[in-house]
């Protein structure tokens, strides 16, 4: 018997392929940005995978909200303090 469901790399990867256009059209230093948020969604695919939404789009958009709340934290570490 097969599998019936995706696996959550196979929705990114679906997902990320659909977004394409949209990096495209960005400009040339946004989309590192981009990038970066995909990056976000593959280091947090098994949170992703367990989270079971009915939606996978938003497993994948609280992925990318973390990594950038964890980049925003680090930052803050970093940065001098007054």
């Amino acid at each position: 018997m097969g599998r019936t469901l995706a696996t959550v790399v196979q929705l990114i990867e679906a997902e990320e392929h659909v977004w394409q256009a949209f990096r495209r059209a960005l400009r040339t230093e946004d989309r590192e940005a981009f990038d970066r948020l995909w990056r976000h969604v593959r280091f947090h695919a098994v949170p992703a995978s367990m989270a079971n939404r009915p939606v996978p789009f938003e497993a994948l958009l609280m992925a990318m909200l973390v990594g950038m709340a964890k980049e925003i934290s680090d930052l803050r570490l970093k940065a001098p303090q007054p």
